[in-house]
């Protein structure tokens, strides 16, 4: 095909690519896409939970309930600081999390959601998957990596009948089974404001001890 068009591009005196400079200058470096690009930021509160955990649906699986008592949001010390960043390839994203006034022991569930301020959204990573979350947050802080690997288990990993509500956040609301499978989808989340960190302890298990919506970092 290549062979064919040539000949006529150049009739019509299309340039060719040796004679059109980089976009703005940039210099073209493969790379480099392995470096840090797009970050985004949270500070996490009981505040940003979407209610209180006696509001938890009666319906709800078990998985999902509390097991010791709960503390009403303007009642709990938990507070929590987050960012995460993604490389300019968008192969990887890397969370960093540090916490305070939560009991590691109590910690039951840690997740990244997709969802709008308030709303209870399907999980896209679930760090519980691969890690003792109450080792992992021994010391109040956390490091994570996340791979395309890590969204396709979280996607899989289900709770029951209702793990097509719960795993795995759709690529478009039209079609739900059809599922976010990329580090390049959650960026592509992150950038519409839709994705949310959410601890989980044993008193605050439904909706969560401490959340945070991410936004992009100026």
């Amino acid at each position: 095909m290549r062979v064919f068009l040539l000949p006529f591009l150049l009739a019509a005196g299309v340039a060719t690519a040796q004679e059109v400079p980089p976009v703005s200058g940039i210099p073209l470096d493969p790379s480099t896409g392995a470096q840090i690009g797009p970050i985004f930021e949270t500070w996490m509160s009981p505040h940003q939970e979407g209610g209180e955990e006696q509001d938890t649906p009666r319906l709800v699986p078990d998985a999902f309930k509390s097991t010791t008592p709960s503390v009403d949001r303007n009642e709990r010390p938990s507070r929590g600081h987050a960012t995460l960043a993604f490389s300019r390839d968008l192969s990887t994203a890397y969370a960093h999390i540090a916490i305070e006034g939560v009991n590691p022991e109590d910690i039951v569930m840690f997740h990244i959601h997709c969802g709008r301020p308030g709303q209870l959204g399907p999980i896209i990573v679930d760090f519980g998957l691969e890690n003792d979350l109450t080792e992992l947050f021994a010391d109040g802080e956390a490091s994570l990596e996340i791979t395309n690997e890590d969204i396709v288990a979280a996607s899989e990993h289900g709770h029951g009948v209702v793990a097509a509500f719960v795993a795995g956040c759709p690529i478009t609301l039209a079609v739900p089974t059809d599922k976010v499978v990329t580090v390049a989808g959650l960026a592509h989340i992150a950038y519409e404001r839709e994705l949310y960190f959410n601890l989980h302890t044993s008193g605050q298990t439904y909706f969560g001890d401490i959340r945070g919506q991410l936004y992009p970092v100026e």
